[in-house]
């Protein structure tokens, strides 16, 4: 039997598996910065880009369970600062709200379009994501039944949670579903601590790097997952 017959679900990641993510973050940050510079100068005045980025990462580190849940992250720093400066909490939901949007403004790669129309005919399709990327404002929202973030579940990959929640939604067994994504860690083992086969995605040509286990598959891009499928 060939693999295609035997999975009905496709889950699969978002952030630099569909697009490249540090740049889309970093021009968010950068809109969210500029924004706050224009409504709040002391902060900017005190913090550079950077050393806002290193104090969202030292509070993430104080608080583990904000690892989960990115967008609530980012407003527990925003709410740091305002304490910190002594503004009200009035600006931090139009502030987040900012940074979401341009978080949203993603440079899907040339193969992401073509083939999730010719998977979305054939499989049922779950996005997964450690991050807060949103399917419906990326414009893929389309081509996914549904999408599950580490938020929703409260446990980012490599916990199997989402994992297990997608089969749960779409009705399907491990057997019957295969993750594809580009993060050895996070897709490839998070996959397999769910009992499920997964595609590793690797577009940059990067050695495996890890020594216990090995993906099942490996493609080099969305097209090399076509191929792989016989599609």
């Amino acid at each position: 039997m060939s693999l295609a017959a035997q999975i009905t679900l496709l889950t699969i990641d978002l952030d630099d598996t569909l697009w490249p993510c540090m740049p889309t973050i970093v021009q968010a940050e950068a809109t969210s910065y500029e924004w706050i510079k224009q409504r709040m100068p002391e902060i900017t005045q005190r913090y550079s880009m950077d050393a806002l980025r290193d104090k969202r990462k030292q509070l993430m580190a104080l608080q583990p369970e904000l690892i989960h849940d990115l967008s609530e992250a980012r407003r527990a720093h925003f709410r740091e600062l305002a304490d910190e400066f002594g503004y009200d909490h009035e600006w931090i939901e139009p502030g987040f709200k900012v940074f979401h949007d341009a978080r949203q403004l993603v440079s899907l790669y040339d193969d992401v379009l073509p083939v999730l129309s010719q998977l979305r005919s054939q499989f049922k399709l779950v996005a997964l994501t450690n991050g807060n990327a949103d399917i419906s404002k990326v414009g893929l929202a389309d081509y996914f039944d549904l999408q599950i973030a580490a938020a929703d579940v409260s446990a980012a990959k490599p916990h199997p949670a989402m994992f297990i929640e997608a089969m749960r939604q779409m009705q399907v067994n491990p057997q019957q579903t295969l993750h594809i994504g580009d993060h050895a860690q996070h897709d490839v083992y998070g996959a397999r601590n769910a009992g499920i086969r997964s595609v590793w995605v690797n577009r940059t040509g990067e050695s495996w790097p890890e020594d216990d286990f090995i993906a099942d598959f490996e493609v080099k891009d969305l097209i090399g997952l076509v191929e792989l499928l016989n599609l």
